[in-house]
């Protein structure tokens, strides 16, 4: 099914940048905003070189009448950057990975309230058992309800920055191919985490980390990385319903919690896996109901030419 397919190519690389970035922040110690600068500098010069080589050259970069939603994205993406990274030190690790998820919830109202998407009934059912699954994955009963009201503040913001970003990326694909937005995004995006480093002070370890040839390489990794996944995303996104690839993209944490087990030794609990067979049981349910209307429409639509056939011969 495309369906699985193109939500495969935005879940699959995802993954893997989440992983390279927890080490990077976590087992080193390397701060956000420069890690996100230094490797926004591999990453542009990646996508370029691959937008030239695509042909066209530079002129795929032209904005065709949407400099305005460019600079709409750039600045939601700003606020991402800038909302998302700072939420941590305000609040705690688990509110922040279960709040983010309400980016779905927020699709879906966007979608449904202006009329942008249909979805049905037995999708919708799904969502409140994929929040039961994320909310043991991510341990629940750690959700601090006190004394972070400006973090959890920061992370729904985030949340609905991912969603209204979604449809304003939509749009303008209209118009431009997914790389050239992709360039747009992180050149502007860029500023958020230059912003991000410079208010907390991360660029104090800028020459420990450019005079280590060693440490250069998972930099050039996550840049590589990321100048691929987006695209992909993108690919995804153009050809799926936004509300239908943000389920798809819940995945991610079980996912990455299962890779970090024999990685790094991350055991979880009976309840996180419990949590985990919810949500892929979810998604397996949500890909059975897509490959049936699938199936449905193609017999529909095999039946109305055979008839259509038969009408034109008699």
């Amino acid at each position: 099914m495309k369906t699985v397919f193109y939500a495969s190519l935005a879940v699959v690389p995802w993954v893997v940048v989440t992983l390279l970035l927890r080490w990077l922040i976590r087992n080193e110690g390397w701060p956000v905003g420069l890690v996100g600068t230094l490797s926004r500098c591999v990453t542009l010069p990646v996508l370029g070189g691959w937008i030239v080589m695509r042909g066209l050259r530079w002129r795929r970069l032209r904005p065709r009448g949407q400099v305005g939603w460019l600079l709409l994205m750039g600045a939601i993406s700003i606020v991402i950057n800038l909302t998302w990274f700072s939420a941590v030190r305000w609040t705690t690790a688990t509110n922040v990975g279960i709040l983010i998820r309400f980016d779905v919830v927020f699709v879906v109202l966007i979608g449904a309230l202006l009329g942008l998407e249909r979805i049905g009934l037995r999708q919708l059912a799904l969502l409140p058992v994929m929040f039961v699954g994320l909310a043991l994955l991510m341990e629940v009963g750690r959700f601090d309800w006190g004394g972070h009201v400006v973090g959890d503040v920061m992370t729904i913001v985030t949340a609905l920055g991912f969603s209204v970003n979604a449809f304003v990326i939509r749009h303008i694909m209209v118009v431009m191919d997914e790389e050239s937005v992709a360039f747009y995004n992180h050149g502007i995006s860029m500023l958020g985490f230059i912003a991000l480093g410079l208010l907390g002070g991360d660029f104090a370890r800028t020459a420990d980390v450019l005079g280590n040839p060693t440490a250069l390489i998972p930099i050039m990794i996550l840049g590589i990385l990321v100048a691929v996944s987006l695209p992909l995303y993108y690919v995804a996104l153009r050809r799926m319903d936004v509300w239908k690839l943000r389920m798809f993209m819940l995945a991610t944490p079980v996912l990455t919690a299962v890779v970090e087990w024999p990685l790094w030794g991350i055991e979880l609990s009976p309840l996180q896996w419990l949590g985990a067979a919810i949500m892929l049981a979810a998604l397996a349910t949500l890909i059975w109901i897509e490959w049936r209307e699938w199936r449905k429409d193609t017999t529909d639509n095999g039946q109305s030419r055979t008839t259509d056939g038969k009408a034109g011969t008699d």
